[in-house]
């Protein structure tokens, strides 16, 4: 077992299991809730595999989502119902990079745990369930195609890219479901849902001999070598096509403008990226920039206007997103920004002021139990350092911040995607 100290000054207590799952306990004494997540580093993206013995195999789209769901199927009683009656609220999500299985409690922890591993590794497949679940999450992907948000970005993403699989709904398709068996779920949870491909993170006011006591009882045996590799296809560096449109039941046009670039493996440089394009980010788009005080006092965006930076081993890019009465100017308005800011010069000053920004924030977030667990996750399944933060924070200079807003922000590889409410884009 190792030690880490925080920056709070709390000692983090992380190692692995002899089946290879990796465990981390951040104790916090005098806390009343408590919050555990398991995750296995399985997502969207992995639909393409290759299995050791049995050599590529190609599974139908969403189905790391379809398990997610089936995995709280029991032949007797019912997941949700035990929670509750520990006080306990249980959930899960998946991700394009992870599917993640959690609960927040006051009282009861020891048995909310072991119910939460207990269900993960059990699961419960049969012919009918399956078929069941099928017309569940078709109407929910129907409902998606009717939120503007998810429907704006989905087009985004097309936009940006030719061949990654980030371009399909983490559900996948109607027709992809339909092809979804008892078989495929099985050869999907016996290759991703190894301890060695996992990771557990519990915080709270919590015994961490409890902690490890319970996760060993269930996690006896692991074949890490049955983890499989996953294959994704080479992805061009241009986008897929630079302006796209849609329509939909909306009151007011959105317009997201997006920039492709390519990701970055190396861990150490990806937490750097991620930090200074924060930086960047905020010059261009924060409520304390010039660029947005006049973008709104024009009114030309709104309080939805905000912009994001995603960056895993398998995709980055930017996002800037508004709804907006003139979605073609605010595209153009964002691109005429995006050079300014390239040409400079940027304050020294407001580089060290958004630094300190980002450092309070980083501190503050350790009061938020929800918010170091599934960070701590999402940065060792992508390989960051995640408590490395301060030190690659100070690193960063301004001459950083000026070459990562010309290098991930190269309007060559933008796109451009419109939401508009039906008939008034021939206004």
């Amino acid at each position: 077992m190792e030690r880490v100290k925080t920056p709070t000054g709390h000692e983090l207590l992380t190692g692995f299991l002899p089946n290879g799952l990796h465990y981390a306990i951040l104790p916090r004494p005098g806390f009343v809730k408590k919050y555990a997540i398991l995750a296995t580093k399985y997502g969207s993206l992995d639909s393409r595999f290759e299995v050791p013995g049995e050599g590529v195999v190609d599974v139908p789209d969403g189905i790391a989502h379809f398990l997610e769901h089936k995995l709280f199927e029991e032949a007797d009683g019912n997941v949700f119902d035990r929670f509750a009656q520990w006080g306990a609220s249980v959930n899960a999500f998946t991700s394009y990079t992870q599917t993640a299985y959690l609960f927040s409690t006051v009282d009861h922890m020891q048995e909310a745990l072991d119910e939460l591993i207990r269900f993960v590794t059990h699961p419960y497949l049969t012919e009918e369930n399956v078929e069941k679940e099928k017309g569940i999450i078709v109407q929910e992907l129907r409902m998606y195609e009717d939120h503007p948000d998810r429907r704006l970005h989905k087009n985004l993403l097309n936009a940006l890219y030719h061949k990654n699989p980030i371009r399909l709904d983490i559900g996948g398709t109607p027709e992809s479901v339909s092809r979804i068996t008892v078989e495929w779920l099985m050869k999907c949870y016996r290759t991703f849902y190894q301890p060695a491909n996992m990771v557990l993170v519990v915080v709270g006011d919590v015994d961490p001999q409890m902690v490890l006591d319970v996760a060993g009882q269930h996690f006896r045996g692991s074949d890490s070598a049955r983890v499989g590799k996953r294959v994704y296809p080479e992805e061009p560096p241009e986008v897929n096509q630079n302006w796209v449109e849609d329509q939909l039941s909306i009151s007011r046009p959105r317009c997201a403008v997006g920039i492709k670039s390519a990701p970055i493996s190396d861990g150490w440089e990806s937490l750097k990226l991620h930090l200074t394009m924060n930086i960047v980010l905020r010059l261009i788009a924060a409520r304390s920039s010039p660029h947005y005080e006049r973008l709104y006092n024009s009114g030309l965006i709104d309080d939805s206007f905000g912009a994001s930076f995603n960056s895993t081993p398998y995709y980055c890019h930017a996002v800037f997103t508004s709804q907006t009465d003139d979605p073609r100017r605010f595209a153009g308005e964002i691109k005429g920004i995006i050079q300014e800011t390239q040409n400079g010069p940027i304050s020294e000053a407001d580089v060290e002021r958004l630094k300190r920004l980002l450092y309070g924030g980083y501190l503050a977030s350790f009061d938020s139990l929800e918010y170091v667990a599934n960070n701590y996750v999402s940065h060792y399944f992508n390989g960051t350092p995640y408590f490395k933060f301060l030190n690659i924070l100070q690193s960063i200079t301004v001459d950083d911040v000026q070459k990562a807003a010309v290098t991930y922000l190269d309007l060559d590889r933008s796109a451009v995607s419109i939401l508009w409410p039906h008939g008034e884009e021939e206004k």
